[in-house]
């Protein structure tokens, strides 16, 4: 099948459909997603402070939750709802190795293994396993990674979730940071409130406003201008560990489906058709045919003589298991990006429904359910793309 090609041209109402958008599911996931709800948030009063540009967000919310892990999928969540509000004014990037070494007067949206900006840039939104800054950015920075380096100056504001996490420049707003441990370097002023939440926290720099870190060990040698508030955290022992996978776990997750559809755009997007075309067939083909699937594997186990055919075959379901979660995650994207009437390009769409899923997918209970549903529906599409296409894969076709 001919990929459709999709065009870039700006279009004023697609800022405020994604600002809508971005604003609902932003709010649903700070009350869902960030665990170990303390009490209930205060009343937005003068005070309120604004997170993003037109929409009202009060940072104190965070002093209510436990944020430490789930924050990194909120922040893929802005990865991917910050995509409408510039569909003509941005520069993406995307590989194992991203380098940007020339100014870009623009949003940048970048994902890989290692990312480096060595440049100044308008504004940055990425996710990776190494994210570095070596040049100045103009606006918000928004990041998450395994290791997040700051050398630089940020104008507005910074958003960043790591393993580690250091601040080496100046940051011109508010500073909401969590990892395992965060660093603010002597040399770094934040121009006003500052919420940090992780393992270890050591902060050397110049906090403007009001300063808030939850950590089970905090060492202040820095100045605050404004409140200083530090609550001690039990460690977590196992629990940490296995957050830590999970988020490294979703972000290679990521990077697979986007190298998936870079190496075959066309056979990824006949997969991603069937889940749309009959769902509840597919669902239950799907679900079914993973029982099957499971059941045959034991069965061949056992019989010893069945044994390589299970080794074989066990990590072909494994992988199609993988991938399902994929094809709805395109899916989903872009029935969302086209009820909101918005032309975008396959990536876009993948990595909207990726985050999205990823968000459903940690909702107690029904997470789970959500999960089973999204794992089916794709096995029973990749099911029927296969059976459609067999005569192709086999070579049989005449």
């Amino acid at each position: 099948m001919k990929l459709q090609a999709y065009s870039e041209q700006r279009k004023p109402t697609i800022l405020k459909r994604g600002l809508v958008v971005y604003s609902y599911v932003l709010h649903a996931f700070l009350w869902v997603q960030l665990n170990h709800l303390a009490k209930p948030p205060p009343r937005a009063g003068p005070g309120t402070k604004c997170f993003y540009p037109c929409i009202s967000f009060n940072l104190t919310y965070m002093k209510y939750f436990h944020v430490q892990g789930a924050i990194s999928l909120g922040i893929l969540v802005l990865f991917l709802l910050s995509l409408p509000s510039g569909v003509a004014a941005l520069a993406s990037y995307s590989g194992d190795q991203v380098s940007i070494d020339t100014p870009v007067a623009d949003d940048v949206f970048a994902a890989g293994g290692a990312i480096a900006v060595n440049a100044p840039i308008d504004s940055l939104v990425a996710a990776g396993g190494t994210i570095t800054l070596n040049a100045p950015v103009k606006g918000d920075v928004i990041v998450a990674g395994g290791r997040v380096i700051s050398n630089n100056n940020i104008g507005g504001k910074l958003v960043a979730a790591g393993g580690t996490v250091e601040v080496n420049g100046d940051v011109g707003t508010n500073a909401l940071i969590t990892g395992g441990t965060v660093t603010i370097h002597p040399r770094s002023t934040i121009g006003r409130d500052a919420e940090i939440s992780a393992g270890t926290v050591d902060n050397s720099g110049h906090v403007m406003g009001n300063l808030s870190v939850q950590s089970q060990s905090f060492t202040g040698t820095g100045t605050v201008g404004g409140k200083s508030t530090y609550v001690q955290t039990e460690p977590h022992g196992f629990s940490r560990i296995f957050t830590v996978l999970g988020i490294l776990f979703s972000v290679g997750w990521l990077i697979l489906g986007l190298v998936l559809q870079k190496i075959a755009p066309v056979r990824y997007r006949v997969v991603e058709d069937e889940a749309t075309k009959s769902p509840v067939v597919k669902l239950v083909v799907g679900f079914f045919g993973l029982v099957v699937a499971c059941i045959a594997l034991v069965i061949l186990a056992i019989t010893v003589i069945g044994l390589p055919i299970a080794l074989v075959t066990g990590p072909l379901v494994f992988i199609g298991v993988i991938f399902s979660v994929l094809f709805v995650s395109s899916a989903v994207g872009r029935a969302l990006f086209g009820w909101l009437k918005i032309e975008i390009k396959d990536w876009h769409a993948f990595v909207a429904g990726f985050v999205i899923l990823s968000v459903l997918f940690r909702v107690p209970v029904a997470g789970t359910i959500i999960l089973i549903i999204t794992i089916s529906l794709g096995f029973g599409a990749l099911l029927y793309a296969v059976h459609n296409n067999w005569k192709l894969i086999t070579g049989t076709v005449s």
